[in-house]
């Protein structure tokens, strides 16, 4: 968390308070441990006088188009938080870095676990050959993600369903609370092996993915414990949520399962997901 759908929320709500035409001033570090490529100062020189020309995502990577080719990438990862303020209003906790643009306005990126992280990169090509980039596949709301990509993407892999779903080098922007409600939606047991899976369920999984992802997006995204796309502004899908976190399945209503896959905890009906 965030997955696709908060994190297309957050660039929404970043456009919306028009960061797209401002410029950095500076920038303050107060935890350097986010940066992954630069230091205070290098990304402070980075980014000085720099417009923003556009915010796009990358699986869930946030990124910055900046003026001379430059870009930054910040992936929020579980807890960050990126708010538009004025600056004459007070930080809150947990502030890691704020950028100081133009006109009284800042960036903050707030991040209570500090997992978050920043990337910079001199230019369009060096992105695209960088390590993190390189290896994310696309995500269900791209065009070319159809039945027979995931099909190919997983062809080689024999691990569970889920665990090969939320490997963002097999299909980027899903984790775990998207995932369990698409193979819920799609009747098959996170607990399959991927060479189980027959091709209608595969049809099945594509249209969840597409559906799923973009009904969550039209609600903001979903709010289980701190997302926030802007300070007070959280995502309302969790109402919609059928099987994640849920006791009783909506289906045969019966009480669920509950357990681990990779670490994550995963809920499914036993019933009604073979």
């Amino acid at each position: 968390m965030p997955e696709l759908p908060e994190v297309i929320t957050v660039i929404k709500v970043l456009k919306d308070e028009d960061l797209i035409g401002k410029h950095f001033v500076s920038v303050n570090v107060y935890n350097s441990k986010l940066l992954k490529n630069s230091t205070p100062k290098s990304l402070n020189n980075f980014l000085k006088n720099e417009t923003v020309k556009d915010i796009q995502h990358k699986g869930k990577y946030i990124v910055f188009t900046l003026s001379k080719n430059k870009i930054l990438v910040i992936h929020l990862r579980m807890e960050g938080k990126l708010f538009v303020e004025h600056s004459n209003i007070e930080e809150k906790k947990y502030l890691c870095v704020k950028f100081i643009l133009n006109n009284n306005t800042t960036l903050r990126f707030y991040d209570s676990r500090m997992f978050g992280t920043i990337h910079i990169f001199d230019n369009l090509e060096k992105y695209n050959d960088s390590s993190i980039i390189k290896k994310i596949a696309i995500d269900p709301l791209d065009k070319n993600f159809t039945t027979m990509y995931l099909i190919n993407a997983l062809k080689n892999t024999n691990t569970y369903i889920k665990t090969a779903l939320i490997d963002q080098s097999n299909v980027s922007g899903i984790g775990n609370i998207y995932v369990d409600e698409i193979l819920f939606a799609s009747f098959v047991s996170p607990l399959r092996r991927v060479k189980n899976v027959k091709p209608n369920e595969y049809i099945l999984i594509t249209k969840n993915a597409k559906k799923i992802l973009k009904d969550a997006i039209a609600c903001g995204g979903t709010t289980i414990s701190t997302f926030e796309s802007s300070n007070n502004h959280i995502g309302s899908y969790q109402n919609k949520l059928k099987i994640h976190g849920k006791k009783i399945c909506p289906i045969c209503k019966r009480k669920t399962a509950f357990t681990k896959v990779n670490g994550r905890g995963t809920t499914y009906c036993k019933y009604c997901q073979k």
